[in-house]
């Protein structure tokens, strides 16, 4: 019954290539309502005027859709949405407190998951999809800037993936194995991505231009990512996770910029062992509970530089970048991963702003994971899947249509769905859009 919804893919995909024709020749049109920043415009210079006094509104409503047109568990396709509302709060402005702003946003998720209805995969292939298909508040803090903006200090309600572990090269991809940060860190760590906020606070200080140094503590919330959870704004916690992060950059001066990040973290909340039970042997030959530990830790490394760039008065060229990690080898589900890949802005003539990005990504389950498995697997047979590594392969086509829509399709490969090898490698059309109120 589900071979009716090939129909969907095929429409998604022309569906897609329809918008990409039509649109851009109706964006050369002298229209305002093409051309304005935002679908909603200025109110009769109302926005305008909010702004002058201190408050920037915004909203979007982004949409993902997603389907199979090979492997997986059977093709069927998929759609998700998110719709966010904020604002920005200039306190200079407001009350006259310098180099200070609030920031503060909600979100309303809804959807189906193609991931979790039809692929089996361990990474999302609409990254919109989790976090809470829900109503939830995503940020409310407080920013600081201090000593001539060599120090900025953060407070409040927020997602770690807003300011940690960043590649700038990778924000325009569908499937979640990166988004704000690795998905297979997010995994790791304890830490969140948006919109699944946390308390906590860090501290940026800028020594120099080029070089900074990052640092912060955020409570591990057990209930962060629950679907009834979004307005849960309890200070109980299981631990605290503390990140720390140093950076080098050739920005703003330099035609080429280019990034270099080295993070690490230290999680202090209890995690269970992936291979040991409480008597030093394999839980998956005795059935025992598995070992605590009192922490868990791991470490990245990041790069990201435009290697081409077609004239000193354009955007347009080509950036590329890198991101390897490792989680802890006693509690870390993915004991290493790595992500490579990029984007070239400017397409075709008059396309300056559309993008072409193109990734690989990888992540190796710990191997004392995949022995405890196998040890269970060898007790009571078919009890668990035995998982190694899965590895995600992704274009997309971002086309700003205007100056207020965004729309991107997309084509991704999932390699050994799960891990196992058990489950058809899977060939996922998608389509991303975005719209700016």
């Amino acid at each position: 019954m589900h071979r009716p919804s090939c129909p969907m893919i095929l429409g998604l995909a022309l569906g897609g290539v329809l918008l990409l024709c039509t649109l851009p020749a109706m964006a050369q049109q002298s229209d305002s309502w093409l051309t304005r920043p935002t679908l909603t415009g200025d109110w009769g210079g109302t926005r305008t005027r909010l702004q002058d006094d201190g408050i920037t509104l915004r909203a979007h409503w982004t949409t993902e859709s997603a389907g199979n047109v090979s492997g997986g568990h059977y093709q069927t396709a998929r759609y998700t949405q998110q719709l966010d509302v904020g604002a920005d709060f200039d306190l200079d402005k407001l009350w006259g407190v310098p180099n200070a702003k609030i920031q503060f946003t909600v979100t309303e998720r809804d959807g189906r998951s193609l991931t979790n209805d039809a692929l089996g995969n361990m990474f999302s292939v609409q990254e919109l999809y989790g976090a809470g298909q829900n109503f939830r508040l995503a940020e409310l803090y407080w920013k600081q800037d201090f000593l001539d903006h060599k120090v900025a200090i953060q407070l409040g309600w927020a997602p770690l993936g807003n300011d940690l572990a960043q590649l700038a090269a990778f924000c325009n991809f569908q499937n979640g194995v990166i988004c704000g940060h690795a998905n297979a860190m997010t995994t790791n760590s304890g830490a969140h991505n948006f919109p699944t906020a946390q308390w906590g606070g860090r501290v940026k200080w800028r020594a120099t231009p080029r070089f900074y140094a990052v640092a912060g503590a955020f409570l591990d919330n057990p209930n962060g990512g629950n679907k009834d959870q979004g307005w849960n704004l309890s200070f109980k916690h299981r631990g605290v996770f503390v990140p720390v992060e140093l950076g080098w950059s050739t920005r703003p001066d330099n035609p080429r910029p280019g990034d270099v990040k080295l993070g690490a973290y230290y999680n202090t909340s209890g995690t269970p062992d992936v291979y040991t039970d409480v008597n030093g042997q394999s839980a998956g030959l005795t059935g025992a509970a598995f070992e605590h530990h009192d922490g868990r830790s791991g470490g990245y490394v990041i790069v990201d530089k435009m290697v081409y760039r077609e004239g000193p008065d354009t955007n347009r060229g080509l950036t590329l970048g890198v991101m390897v990690g490792a989680g802890d080898s006693a509690t870390a589900k993915f004991r290493d991963y790595w992500i490579v890949g990029g984007h070239y802005q400017g397409t075709f003539p008059g396309r300056d702003d559309d993008v072409i990005s193109f990734m690989a990504a990888s992540a190796r389950i710990n191997p004392r994971l995949t022995r405890y498995q196998r040890n269970r697997d060898s007790v009571t047979p078919g009890a668990v899947p035995i998982q190694t590594r899965e590895t995600v392969l992704e274009v997309d086509y971002g086309a700003k249509i205007t100056p207020w829509l965004k729309l991107r399709p997309n084509l991704q490969y999932i390699i050994r769905p799960n891990g196992t090898g058990k489950i058809p490698d899977a060939f996922v059309i998608g389509l991303y859009t975005q719209v700016t109120f």
